[in-house]
């Protein structure tokens, strides 16, 4: 760039001068380049050379051969480039695989110019296309030109800078919890405290009569003060009131700092990191950081057209006042530029910045960073033509996708939301930015209880001012329902609870209740108040016998006395119409009114002690529909077979979630007082909302299912969830070894320090033998110290290399500075040993070792064998999944497989026992039923050596209801009631077996020779290097005497 400036510097460029300057980017892919504009405003005027920063090209245009840029679209390589088109292409060619089809490109270089024109969005628009491979952000000006399907992922920008390093924990780190204005401030208070008390003992002698044993001093207070302070309690406490106030305030604030000071004394020893204070983007733009940018058009036109006060100072005060060659870089340039510079900012999209994290940062590195967001978080959308015929069938499948977990997959794929921390190592300081609210609270506490007093002074002409409203009823609202607003101000009503009160007189009273009942309004969005002066109890019966009154309905019929200054009051409902339940009517109260107010006169019933529910909670003498699934016994097998077969409790691997399922149901019936008839299905569904359970749900046919359902957005439309039901979850498992020491690596027992640190101890050892040889020396000579030998340089070494082992010495300085000497050595080998024998002890006796292999695709890479279970689910998703690891595990170790295919396909107990007898076998099935077998057949250890690797994705089952069913709040606050009792769990827990826990007492830790090995070889390679040493010597002594 230098060459640059100077072959332009004194050019004679132009305002008007088109002059571009390509540089290659400092990528991995050598087919990217960096565009600079080139101009001067005026070089004869004395301008100056501007090089702006322009944008990044590639070497493969939008004409290039089609294979190219689709192998591009499909490769691995460099997942951050271009990965919202490139995951949206990968999902279109699952749909290409689903729907088989075929699918003609047309390629653009830009999303799109404006809101609803230009790029890919444009060709939707125009239906030029039927698909797009790019998700698009949802604005009010698309969506009334395309349908979005489904949400794909989504879209972040992100600040994203490191914490300095903390200075580390010193030999002051327990002052170091608070800053020192913090201890003063704290002094002082504690200091004023003891003052203010003893003034309140003088007062209380004085004043109030109260003598003490003796009369503390001013000294004896602020002692008092202190011990609160340690959280030592007082044994003098002051009698009054206000006095004991005081005491109690000084007391809080102590245990306050307590707690402040132990927390962070703990947290400090235990390495939390530490974030910065800077937390939003106008905090930035006024902070001393450097920031830079990631070099795309979006982060250009944004900071120019955002809007926001914020984003307009970080431009001014970050962009425009520096040089551009400083500010933008590639998205790589920048995340090193983080990484090796703490506080210097880089704003770049979320996925880019954190792909280059996971490939440059370390661990500690990572768990300094900081995140501001640039904008807000927005959700991208896979689009669709409004008008085109295909969106509900492509909408099918990709929640068809989402259900199976694909879109899941590619999301962790391609799209990357923040990097773990997995590592603490730095000290906090709590400066008065955290003491300080300690401080303000005890300003505040006074100054509340000031305003309460203020409150409580002004309480009455407040009560009488809200009585005053409450009678001229200000917050009630009123409507008539006239013809032209009746549909929307009653049918149409967009509130949560709607009143409507009704005179049956009126003359178009009954064409109201019609309208009410065809449309199904009795429901518990609406209260009807009734009202009806000429009440006659039989044509009550009949009015409402054949209303689709239900459970949930509320309505109150009002019957005035002759005069109307008292009305009966009635609750009207029927709990099940369609179940042949029988119309209810209940008195509740009688109530007088006169021209100020009503007030209930008398309870003619216990209705008032409960709500409506509660009311009507037992469904006594009626039978709900309920529909199961059963596939171990064939559909025609008469109803009591299949019944006991549900009830029974044997053989739990079989039709587990549906015998789970009816087995809760039983209770759920206990609750309610009810019967059930049942409907026998052999599956779930067939499709989402279509076949099975499901569909009998949906059209009416039954009021609860057996069964928990996944709940989609498809289902979202038409169900209700109620309450968690149970995990699902398909597993490959497969033991370790039998070595427990199988994946330590032979270098283990060097392990517990780096070679730095070996290098260092060893050059220790080494200084310490000089210096003993040196010892020894000076008092053989200064002090006329004669031993019986005299020791050499190799024997001082010698004794420092038996004082690393922890072997003493036969041989010790006289001296005290040498005896000083011995000790530190002795000292620092001690500490070196008790480091080192944790380290392996922690090594040995922690986690069991687990395999390398944590993925389905490693999985299909790797020699071991694999054998599946054969129920349907799992055979079917093994053989028809698009999920490209399941495919290649399909391949690679069902269909390319030599094997017999009766040791493939192996029912669950066989494929269980052979996990455990065979080490390295890998067996897929339901975790419900493996794990059934896994506790019947595995010893505790055999338990600890299980890996485990996901299927699929493991998801949550609901149970759902219709929105418009009218048992939807009373199942669930029954099953509310189940879960919180623990009953349900306790089915949950006998049927459903996830995961069987590994105790550390059943984890035997046996060392193998792959780990001890290199300890026999390096004693052998030592005695045999002393034999050799040994024979050199003799050979020298040989040669001496020869001479001599």
């Amino acid at each position: 760039m230098s060459q640059l400036v100077q072959q332009f510097e004194n050019a004679n460029l132009s305002i008007n001068a088109d002059v571009t300057y390509i540089k290659p980017a400092k990528l991995h892919n050598d087919s990217v380049f960096i565009l600079y504009d080139v101009y001067n405003k005026g070089s004869h005027l004395g301008g100056k050379l501007n090089i702006t920063i322009d944008q990044s090209v590639t070497t493969m245009p939008i004409n290039s051969n089609e294979d190219k840029l689709m192998s591009f679209l499909n490769s691995q390589e460099q997942l951050h480039m271009d990965w919202l088109s490139r995951m949206g292409y990968r999902l279109n060619l699952l749909m290409q695989e689903c729907l088989n089809f075929r699918m003609q490109y047309i390629w653009r270089d830009q999303w799109s110019l404006g809101d609803i024109t230009g790029g890919a969005l444009g060709d939707l628009i125009s239906e030029a296309t039927e698909l797009s491979s790019t998700p698009f952000v949802i604005s009010a000006g698309r969506i009334s030109h395309l349908f979005p399907i489904m949400e794909l992922s989504q879209f972040r920008s992100v600040c994203i800078f490191r914490t300095p390093h903390n200075a580390g924990i010193e030999a002051g780190v327990f002052l170091e919890p608070f800053k020192l204005s913090v201890w003063l401030t704290f002094a002082g208070i504690l200091v004023c405290s003891g003052v203010l008390l003893w003034c309140t003992f003088r007062v209380e002698c004085r004043w109030t009569q109260y003598y003490l044993d003796y009369q503390p001093s001013v000294l004896t207070s602020c002692l008092i003060s202190f011990g609160a302070a340690c959280i030592q309690g007082s044994h003098l406490v002051p009698n009054s009131t206000g006095g004991r106030l005081g005491f109690v305030a000084v007391m809080l604030i102590s245990f306050l700092m307590y707690n402040y000071y132990t927390s962070i004394v703990v947290s400090s020893l235990l390495n939390s990191p530490v974030r910065s204070n800077i937390k939003s983007i106008q905090q930035l733009a006024d902070s001393s950081l450097d920031v830079g940018l990631e070099d795309i058009p979006f982060n250009r036109v944004y900071l120019k057209t955002a809007g926001r006060e914020d984003v307009y100072n970080l431009r001014r005060r970050k962009v425009e006042q520096h040089d551009p060659m400083r500010i933008w870089f590639s998205a790589e340039e920048g995340m090193l530029k983080v990484r090796d510079k703490q506080g210097y900012v880089f704003i770049s999209e979320g996925t880019i910045a954190y792909t280059f994290v996971d490939k440059y940062f370390m661990p500690h590195e990572i768990c300094e960073l900081n995140e501001i967001p640039f904008r807000p978080e927005s959700s991208v959308y896979a689009l669709i033509h409004i008008n085109s015929t295909y969106k509900e069938l492509l909408k099918q499948t990709q929640l068809r996708m989402l259900e199976t977990g694909i879109l899941k997959k590619f999301r962790r794929l391609y799209s990357k939301s923040k990097s773990p921390c997995y590592s603490n190592n730095y000290v906090i300081s709590v400066g008065m930015e955290y003491a300080a609210p300690l401080f303000i609270a005890l300003l505040i506490s006074f100054f509340a209880s000031l305003l309460v007093l203020i409150i409580e002074l002004s309480w009455s002409p407040l009560q009488e001012l809200a009585h005053l409203v409450n009678k001229q009823n200000l917050y009630i609202q009123y409507i008539n329902l006239n013809a032209e607003h009746l549909e929307e101000h009653l049918i149409n009503a967009k509130l949560d609870k709607l009143a409507v009160f009704l005179d049956l007189n009126c003359n178009k009273s009954d064409e109201l209740l019609h309208l009410a009942n065809m449309q199904q309004l009795y429901n518990d969005h609406y209260h009807w108040l009734i009202y009806d002066r000429y009440l006659n109890a039989t044509q009550l019966r009949e009015r409402f016998a054949d209303a689709s009154l239900q459970l949930n309905t509320e309505l109150t019929y009002v019957k005035p006395n002759l005069n109307q200054s008292s009305f009966m009051l009635y609750d009207l409902y029927n709990k099940a119409k369609h179940l042949g339940a029988k119309l209810n009517i209940t008195i509740d109260q009688q109530i007088e009114c006169n021209d100020q107010q009503c007030q209930v006169k008398r309870y003619l019933s216990e209705l008032h002690k409960t709500t409506r529910l509660q009311q009507r909670k037992l469904l006594t003498g009626l039978t709900l529909k309920l529909s199961a699934v059963i596939n171990a016994l064939p559909m025609d097998a008469p109803e009591h077979d299949i019944k006991e077969f549900l009830g029974s409790i044997d053989n739990i691997h079989l039709d587990t979630y549906g015998r789970f399922g009816y087995q809760t149901r039983q209770e759920l019936m206990t609750m309610l007082d009810c019967n059930f008839s049942y409907i026998f299905r052999d599956r779930w569904t067939s499709s989402e909302l279509t076949g099975g359970l499901i569909a009998d749900l949906l059209n009416g046919t039954v009021d609860v299912a057996g069964s928990a359902f996944l709940y989609t957005s498809g289902r979202a439309k038409y169900f209700k969830p109620l309450t968690w039901y149970c995990s699902f979850r398909s597993v490959c498992m497969f033991r370790n070894p039998h070595s427990a020491g199988a994946e330590l690596r032979a270098t283990e027992f060097l392990q517990p320090f780096s070679w730095t640190v070996w290098f260092m101890f060893a050059a220790v050892l080494l200084l310490s033998g000089c210096l003993l040889w040196l010892t020894f020396r000076l008092e053989r000579k200064k002090l006329s110290s004669s031993g019986d030998m005299k020791a050499s340089l190799l024997t001082s070494c010698l004794i420092s290399f038996g004082a690393a082992c922890i072997q003493g010495a036969w041989l010790l300085p006289r001296s005290t500075g040498g005896r000083m000497v011995f000790y530190a050595l002795m000292l620092t080998c001690f500490l070196m040993y008790n480091y080192y024998t944790s380290v392996v002890v922690s090594t040995l006796l922690g986690t069991p070792p687990k395999s390398n292999i944590k993925s389905i695709q490693q999985l299909a890479d790797s020699n071991l064998e694999v054998s599946v279970e054969p129920t349907p689910y799992t055979k079917i998703y093994v053989e028809t999944s698009d999920m490209p690891d399941v495919r290649s595990l399909y391949l690679n170790k069902i269909v390319n497989s030599k094997r017999d295919p009766k040791r493939m396909w192996l029912p669950t107990e066989k494929g269980v026992i052979l996990v455990r007898n065979v080490p390295g076998f890998v067996y897929i099935a339901e975790a419900a039923t493996a794990y059934v077998f896994v506790r019947k057949h595995y010893l505790p250890h055999e338990i600890c050596e299980l890996n485990e690797i996901l299927l699929r994705e493991e998801t949550s089952a609901q149970t759902l209801v219709l929105k418009t069913s009218s048992f939807a709040e009373l199942f669930k606050l029954n099953e509310l009631r189940l879960l919180e009792t623990g009953v349900h769990f306790k089915h949950y827990r006998y049927w459903v077996r996830t995961k069987l826990h590994c105790y550390q007492s059943n984890v035997v830790a046996a060392v193998g020779m792959d780990s001890a090995g290199p300890l026999f070889l390096l004693l052998f390679c030592a005695y045999m290097g002393c034999l050799l040493v040994l024979g050199l010597e003799l050979l020298w002594h040989r040669r001496k005497q020869a001479h001599h």
